[in-house]
């Protein structure tokens, strides 16, 4: 049978958490799918990440298994790290051209997106949003991108949003927290489906064998006997992730008597300072790894007991979802945008007032000091590992499915 939707998803460069989903979005009977992507860069080439300070070149295959197309850039100013840096004409060609039933496209922080969404109304064609931008369920403001703008600019921001997710057919919210700001700026509820921000959960459920061997080898590279809790960190060194508020609730951890290591696991401005507070303050057992690519992610989940995510303010955290189907308990702060639907307080993990060093502390003492944290481990991170069993590719795809039978005129079958 003919596929029911031929869809096309506006993508602004390969994404190591979408392209695995693309791929079985590929193999789904009822669609036909093409990617248009902006640029290529972190898959062909290497590109610049400006909070890692250095190239990256993801060491997955995240281009295989799905049709996809390579705009021409149209940018003036090339780049992943700007507004105008990711703009292409090609979309207005292409969506008269391929004659597809739908687009998606991916947000709005680039110029590419609002140029495909023109391009998509002046061929007809019905666009469905997806971003992950969160509204927090106790403030009045939308997650961090409008702090510190000007009241006037807050509101004329407010007003183009509006209109932009007015002129969308329909929205994918990726958690509870993007779906209250899909209503915030004026969704109807009928128009946004559920659509999780999920993982290659294939690569992070691992054999118990192949989980016993990578923690005994990493360890032993580590240093870290078996017995001793090792607590993750595994993001950019940035204000924003807050490594610094971990470092100092574990060095006060340690400074109780609890046994415990800490690995740190990325890169970033604030690398070379935490390097510098652990030699001048004498901190045990902190391991700085430097940036570990995805092939190495799923080893070091198997050699960690805990994974910290202490970020001041977060739109989603995917290391979350990942950690969790490795069978990790997660402590997170409240401002992680995903904690809201995968981190239960003592079910699957701990969750602290964002900025609170004293609160993150009893965090760590739960989890760590003996007797019980090694059971509460064990009892979160088994929990945690059932949490994700639905919060996976098969349910995304659903509320895609979901929200084009919704928005795309009936066709013969």
């Amino acid at each position: 049978m003919p596929a029911r939707h031929r869809v096309a998803i506006v993508c602004s460069h390969p994404i190591q958490y979408l392209a695995p989903w693309f791929v079985a979005l590929a193999a789904e009977p009822s669609l036909e799918l093409t990617v248009l992507y902006g640029s290529l860069s972190g898959q062909v080439d290497a590109a610049q990440d400006r909070d890692f300070g250095r190239s990256v070149r993801w060491d997955v295959d995240l281009l295989s298994g799905y049709r996809y197309i390579e705009l021409t850039s149209h940018s003036l100013w090339p780049g992943l790290d700007r507004f105008l840096g990711m703009a292409s004409l090609d979309v207005f060609r292409l969506l008269r051209r391929e004659r597809f039933d739908a687009v998606v496209i991916l947000g709005w922080n680039y110029a590419l997106y609002p140029l495909a969404l023109l391009a998509a109304r002046a061929a007809g064609l019905p666009v469905i949003l997806r971003g992950d931008t969160v509204r927090y369920a106790d403030s009045d403001e939308q997650e961090s991108d409008v702090e510190g703008l000007s009241r006037g600019r807050l509101v004329a921001k407010t007003w183009l949003l509006r209109r932009y997710l007015g002129w969308c057919a329909a929205a994918l919210a990726v958690s509870s927290g993007n779906r209250r700001l899909l209503r915030h700026y004026g969704v109807p509820d009928d128009r946004i489906f559920c659509a999780p921000y999920a993982v290659d959960s294939n690569r992070y459920c691992l054999t118990k064998f192949s989980i016993s061997d990578l923690r005994r080898k990493i360890r032993r590279q580590l240093g870290v006997p078996d017995d001793t809790p090792l607590l993750l960190f595994c993001g950019k060194f940035s204000p924003v992730k807050a490594p610094s508020l971990l470092l100092g609730a574990y060095a006060r951890l340690r400074a109780t008597g609890t046994k415990a290591a800490l690995v740190l696991c990325g890169d970033g401005a604030l690398r070379g300072a935490l390097e510098a507070q652990v030699e001048r303050e004498r901190i045990a057992d902190a391991h700085f790894l430097g940036f570990r690519n995805q092939s190495e992610l799923p080893g070091l989940y198997a050699a960690a007991d805990v994974l910290v995510v202490p970020s001041e303010r977060e739109a989603f955290a995917m290391v979350v979802p990942e950690a969790m189907h490795a069978g990790l308990p997660v402590i997170a702060s409240d401002r992680v945008g995903c904690v809201e639907d995968l981190v239960s307080e003592n079910r699957t993990g701990l969750i602290f007032p964002s900025g609170e060093e004293s609160a993150l502390v009893r965090c760590l003492q739960t989890l760590c000091s003996e007797p019980g944290g090694a059971e509460t481990r064990k009892r979160l991170g088994a929990a945690a590992k059932q949490r994700m069993q639905t919060w996976t590719y098969r349910e995304t795809t659903r509320g895609l499915i979901a929200s084009l039978d919704a928005v795309c005129p009936q066709k013969d079958r």
